[in-house]
């Protein structure tokens, strides 16, 4: 379902209504309130492109680390792609099989390396050459062998900000195609504690094509094809995720044009492993709202400026990235009167665009497609409490996570 509106011109979630979630939750705006039901319906769908093909996705938590949202994903069948101890911990907490479990990341402490091997999860991404001694000396301390995957910069580039491309040779992420052979020279080298069974990339987010995807799954397909004839079987081959939404303009192919496209992608190359996905945003961001109560309004130099109770430190993406997200009454159609939305933050950065609304301010708005990269980015700043959560699934509400208490806020920071 996600987000809908019904003949009222009221806004929807998960076939329920966004304001009686608000009020049934007794939650005070700003609150996010998700359909995951809608969540787990793409889930599957992602989950029967593989047909035949041997794989699964791996939900990568990053983008909402909703317990509620994790265990309706991974419900259908999907794993976890983690990038910490936390999420680590967390994905296990919701009971996600650790034999569906990648933990990525480019500075893992040794705390989390031992706690991935020790965990027994399908593989430890390693993203540079340097890692693989690291990665040794913990799995030779646990006398325990690491399942090691490379994850590969397959330097590749598409039109994405800056902040989200990660796949291009001047990014921090992975190792460089020339550094290959050196990193499993320390593996074969390191027997007894390292053991290679996979190999990975991720190109960014916001893929709206799989060419991208596909030009760097072939860096993929070639080092993985010449590592099994030279070494043996390896288990799988990950392309990584960053499949993008429609945020109100463009067009996007769904999970599943990239994942049957990988398909054929290990068919032609005749690789019999496992194939592994990483999708997030695509999963959540889009069956989520962050809704906010109007505070006031300004009129001056022309322009009209709505002030609102949810600001960057709820939903950081306009102010980070330049992100737009599109802003809507949480009753009644969008209008033909040009608003500017701000935030409560003393940032000027705290400003969610233009927005067409109707000629009266609207008492609340919703905030579209924030199920992913919203809670999870939250902070504090200017002493603002975390948000409230509310996640709905087929008309009801199944789970609420309150607001943070500011006063115990107020008692922890006076005690610093």
């Amino acid at each position: 379902m996600g987000f809908r509106r019904n003949a009222q011109q009221e806004a929807l979630m998960g076939g329920m209504r966004v304001a009686d979630a608000v009020s049934q939750a007794n939650v005070t705006t700003p609150a996010y309130v998700y359909d995951v039901g809608a969540m787990a319906q793409i889930a599957a769908e992602a989950m029967a492109a593989f047909g035949t093909q041997r794989g699964f996705i791996a939900y990568a938590v990053k983008a909402n680390s909703a317990g509620t949202v994790i265990r309706a994903i991974t419900g259908q069948g999907a794993g976890a792609d983690v990038v910490s101890g936390g999420e680590l911990e967390l994905a296990l907490a919701c009971q996600v099989p650790r034999e569906r479990i990648v933990m990525s990341g480019v500075a893992k402490s040794d705390d989390e390396i031992e706690r991935a091997i020790g965990r027994g999860i399908l593989a430890l991404q390693v993203e540079s050459v340097e890692e693989l001694a690291r990665v040794s000396a913990r799995a030779q301390a646990l006398g325990v062998p690491a399942r090691v995957s490379l994850r590969v910069n397959p330097n590749v580039r598409f039109e994405t900000h800056s902040h989200i491309a990660t796949g291009h040779d001047a990014a921090k992420f992975g190792i460089a195609v020339n550094d290959i052979p050196a990193a499993f020279e320390v593996i074969d080298r390191h027997a007894a504690t390292l053991k290679a069974v996979g190999i990975s990339t991720h190109v960014g987010s916001m893929l709206s094509t799989p060419e991208p995807y596909l030009e760097a799954a072939r860096v993929v397909c070639e080092i993985a094809k010449a590592r099994q004839e030279k070494a043996g079987p390896l288990t799988f081959c990950d392309f990584g995720g960053g499949f993008g939404i429609n945020y109100g303009s463009g067009t996007y192919a769904p999970i599943g044009d990239y994942i049957r496209a990988a398909c054929g992608l290990l068919k032609e190359y005749a690789l019999d492993v496992q194939l592994i996905a990483e999708p997030g945003r695509s999963l959540v961001g889009a069956n989520g709202v962050l809704v906010a109560q109007v505070l006031s309004e300004k009129h001056a130099s022309g322009r009209r400026w709505l002030m609102i109770n949810a600001g960057m430190n709820d939903l950081i993406r306009p102010a980070l990235y330049g992100a737009h997200h599109r802003v809507e009454p949480l009753t009644g159609g969008t209008g033909t009167v040009e608003w500017k939305v701000v935030g409560p933050v003393c940032e000027s950065s705290d400003d969610f665009g233009q927005h067409l609304l109707g000629e009266q301010a609207p008492s609340h708005v919703v905030i579209r497609d924030a199920g992913a990269y919203g809670y999870v980015m939250a902070s504090q700043y200017n002493a603002r409490a975390l948000p409230a959560e509310i996640f709905v699934r087929a008309g009801r509400i199944v789970s609420v996570s309150p607001a943070e208490d500011p006063a115990e806020w107020v008692k922890r920071r006076a005690r610093a």
